[in-house]
């Protein structure tokens, strides 16, 4: 399924996309085409959060670790350097792009105990496998149920391993972000912004509560505040290497070109401010005990 053939009021975790199939199909669809951007520096924050997210989850030499959602291997690839040739990481993402992107990157660098697979993270098939650490950054809010979603996560967990789960907070790029949706809704009306999966995890009580639901207890969730500048032009690689790539195919060359000078007016350079929280939850049994907390989020 091309972006090219999506129509109509469809927009993934920012918009009411319902049946499983459709939704997945958006995902894949939206990440393919923006796997061009995604590794640009102006998305620093995959690899931002990437990196810090194994580091809090404690991942170590000899570790299993899935990563679901992996992208380009933003976490995948420094799990897998954490982990040593005695360990193990997995890869999975829906995008085949993505997935073709981050093989390149291990093996430019030499990494031979990574290995990544098209899957979905809602329906993940593991043959009864198991992890030391299993993680889900800036990715888990595209489930349309984020409880199941964790309840399926947790099932990989072994007994002493560690759950980790990355998520945007209550500012995602702001003001450039925000100012890109409402743009966008006067744009087109119909792809105005409505509450979903993200919005409902944005802050630590509800993420906890949604760790809860899932049958995951006792998150620790850390909060952190990132700030960067860029420049329009970077904000809007940013675009094109995000979700918000939806709503540019959505638009149309002609409306997302008017977005765009209208962003550049609006908005102009400066400081992009992202909050970020960061969550775990560690499986009571043998190796807990190794696997203690690591502190705050810087």
């Amino acid at each position: 399924m091309e972006l090219s053939a999506v129509r109509g009021r469809l927009c993934l975790a920012r918009f009411a996309v319902t049946g499983a199939g459709v939704r997945a199909r958006l995902i894949r669809a939206t990440f393919n085409a923006a796997s061009a951007q995604f590794d640009a520096e102006p998305l620093f924050f995959w690899r931002h959060c990437g990196t810090r997210t194994v580091e809090l989850a404690g991942v170590g030499p000899g570790d299993r670790v899935l990563d679901a959602c992996c992208g380009t291997g933003a976490s995948a690839i420094p799990a897998a350097r954490l982990a040593g040739p005695s360990g193990r990481v997995v890869g999975i993402d829906l995008a085949e792009r993505q997935l073709d992107r981050a093989r390149d990157k291990a093996s430019s660098r030499g990494l031979g105990n990574i290995e990544f697979r098209q899957g979905d993270l809602t329906a993940l098939e593991l043959a009864g496998e198991t992890y030391d650490v299993v993680v889900c950054v800036l990715g888990v809010y595209f489930a349309e149920d984020v409880p199941a979603a964790l309840a399926g996560l947790w099932r990989a967990v072994r007994p002493g391993g560690t759950l980790a789960i990355t998520t945007w907070g209550r500012r995602r790029l702001a003001p450039a972000g925000p100012a890109f949706l409402d743009l966008v809704g006067e744009e087109r009306p119909d792809l105005r912004q409505q509450p979903g999966e993200l919005e409902r995890i944005s802050t630590p009580s509800a993420l906890r509560s949604a760790f809860a639901a899932g049958g995951v207890p006792r998150p620790v969730v850390d909060e952190e505040t990132v700030t960067v500048r860029m420049t329009p032009d970077e904000f809007w690689t940013v675009v094109l290497g995000t979700g918000y790539r939806l709503l540019v195919e959505l638009l149309g060359p002609a409306a997302s070109e008017r977005v765009r000078l209208a962003l550049r007016e609006k908005v102009g350079g400066g400081e992009i401010a992202c909050d970020f929280l960061f969550a775990r939850a560690v499986r009571p049994g043998p190796r807990a005990r190794r696997r203690s907390m690591p502190g705050p989020a810087r």
